[in-house]
């Protein structure tokens, strides 16, 4: 990579959430190793049974983490937008567990493995980012079952989208998603009459804006902490008391 090159890499690269934990001259070795792939909405960044051989992160767009059951149906475990996937097979030392797709037209930035272990072993900063982000996906998970069982469908698609732009993930230049409603239903484990009726119900409550295959999310915190109210028939959502 030519000088101008580098410098354009590194002035993107400042915008990821722990790149504060580099010094400039590991910046300076790390940069020229990453790799920018664009991909096109569906479009695989890795399939089940693939060797983990870099950590990835999300420059633009959106992915989830799926497979297919013995039956032929679609599973999805969880969503990203703007983050960092990948790390658990890496540290397992085993093959990717299930597949990767992007939600939508996406660049993702791929860090080999031996970089990877390079700074997880010597940069104390970054292996407690890395711990930050598993702890992350384990809250995730959780919340991804706890929806699955208790909630009503309004508060799981709410919970569903905004769990997409995670903290430790790359600042979001927008929170627009373009992503079709059939793929949103997969993602959110319902049919599209109930996803498209609870969209339109989160719109509006003015907690999001639907568009031509294009949702963008309006209050985060709202989306996160929405709660069925006690009552159907009473047309609102509860939040959490604040003192």
């Amino acid at each position: 990579m030519d000088p101008g090159e580098i410098a354009s890499l590194k002035s993107r690269w400042r915008g990821c959430v722990w790149a504060h934990t580099l010094s400039d001259d590991e910046a300076e070795v790390l940069l020229p190793q990453l790799r920018f792939v664009e991909l096109a909405a569906g479009q695989a960044i890795w399939h089940r049974g693939d060797p983990a051989e870099h950590w990835v992160g999300m420059g633009r767009g959106s992915m989830k983490l799926c497979t297919t059951s013995a039956s032929g149906k679609p599973v999805t475990f969880m969503g990203q937008a703007f983050s960092w996937v990948g790390e658990v097979e890496l540290i397992r030392n085993e093959p990717r567990f299930c597949d990767a797709v992007a939600l939508s037209d996406a660049v993702v930035i791929k860090m080999p493995k031996a970089a990877f272990f390079h700074l997880l072993d010597g940069n104390r900063a970054f292996n407690r980012f890395v711990l930050q982000l598993l702890s992350e996906r384990l809250t995730q998970s959780m919340a991804v079952t706890l929806s699955d069982r208790t909630l009503d469908p309004v508060a799981k698609v709410a919970q569903s989208l905004a769990s997409l732009f995670g903290p430790t993930g790359f600042p979001p230049r927008s929170l627009e998603l373009q992503v079709s409603q059939a793929e949103l239903a997969l993602y959110c484990n319902m049919s599209r009459p109930r996803l498209n009726a609870a969209l339109r119900r989160l719109e509006a409550e003015g907690l999001l804006t639907l568009g031509y295959q294009v949702v963008t999310l309006r209050d985060l915190d709202a989306l996160r902490a929405y709660r069925a109210a006690p009552s159907a028939a009473s047309g609102s959502h509860t939040r959490p008391e604040t003192a």
